[in-house]
């Protein structure tokens, strides 16, 4: 008897919940059938798709859901739950998604298989639904194949696409998200500016536009020297992280982290913060800042524009952390219980 996959991520933008659900779903040594809707499944079409009509498809069948939510009326599931940061930090969301996720996670938590991607997750979930660590699965994310250090052709093709031209740059990967801590990054640059090498940019690339957050990075100090990617084909990713003197996430709260993994896995030096499940991931091979302290920040930016040195060792350090982390590993971890529940 198959297994029965919630891929409702099939039919949503491809974010890091649903690019991490594919990427495990297409890896699974173990027998399953796709359910997804005929259409996109964003919003409130989404959540009726899940809760009404995947339940008549699974019958007595076991169901995985990857991605954070699953139908109430399906006991018999697996449930990946990335992280809690929406019971954590309700004021980063809206009222009314705050209000389903609660709901949903308080129906489904004691009757489900819990997986998620981290200590750091298992002891909030634990913490938020009452449930014991031991009875929460933790399967990892990892860096896909393409994130490796990349060659000097493939540096330079990202860096033309993106028109960063030969010169030397730091990179940012932020969304409009809060805990993305954006403008800790735009202040410290704007402090760290006069020490470092003249041309040297900072690259900020995320899917909201201009219009949004990165409006205002324009019109900040030091602005002149960022450069707004704005959201760039993933073909590009591995090339403009390797290239890069370091990449920049000093993230508020992380389920997992998964661009700390990524920059590693190219050789990129990362800079984050010692909160929520960085730490856990990244380890030894980072620079750590404080995530309210834009002069820590800004040392990071000039420390590793001065030092060839630490950039060799911060990659090093970086490669090796970041072969701890594989794909086919955790899809085996996942597969193995998925078969034993089946």
């Amino acid at each position: 008897m198959s297994a029965v996959v919630n891929a409702r991520f099939r039919r949503q933008p491809l974010t890091g919940v649903q690019r991490v659900a594919a990427t495990l779903v297409d890896r699974l040594d173990v027998a399953i059938e796709e359910q997804a809707p005929g259409g996109p499944a964003a919003g409130l079409a989404g959540h009726l798709w899940e809760q009404v009509v995947l339940p008549t498809k699974v019958k007595s069948r076991l169901l995985w859901s990857p991605s954070n939510v699953g139908p109430i009326a399906v006991g018999r599931q697996v449930l990946t739950i990335h992280d809690t940061a929406v019971l954590d930090h309700p004021e980063w969301f809206k009222p009314a998604f705050v209000q389903t996720y609660r709901a949903i996670w308080r129906h489904l938590s004691p009757r489900v298989t819990l997986v998620t991607v981290s200590n750091f997750s298992r002891e909030r979930l634990s913490a938020h639904l009452g449930r014991p660590l031991s009875s929460i699965h933790v399967v990892p994310n990892a860096a896909g194949e393409a994130f490796h250090p990349a060659s000097v052709e493939d540096i330079c093709e990202a860096r033309r696409a993106a028109g960063l031209g030969a010169r030397p740059y730091f990179l940012t990967l932020s969304t409009a998200e809060p805990r993305k801590n954006l403008p800790l990054v735009i202040r410290a640059w704007a402090q760290a500016r006069a020490r470092l090498p003249k041309g040297v940019k900072l690259a900020i690339a995320g899917g909201a536009g201009a219009g949004n957050i990165f409006a205002n990075a324009l019109s900040m100090a030091g602005a002149e020297d960022v450069l707004i990617l704005g959201r760039l084909p993933d073909s590009l990713l591995p090339g403009l992280i390797s290239g890069a003197w370091g990449l920049i996430y000093p993230s508020l709260y992380e389920g997992f982290g998964l661009p700390i993994v990524e920059a590693m896995a190219c050789g990129a030096p990362a800079v984050t913060t010692r909160l929520a499940s960085l730490p856990e991931v990244a380890g030894d091979a980072a620079i750590y800042v404080d995530a309210e302290d834009p002069d820590e920040l800004a040392r990071a930016f000039v420390d590793l524009a001065g030092s060839p040195d630490l950039r060799a060792g911060l990659k090093e350090k970086g490669l090796q952390r970041a072969r701890g982390f594989d794909w086919d590993r955790s899809a085996a971890q996942m597969g193995a219980l998925l078969t034993s529940l089946m």
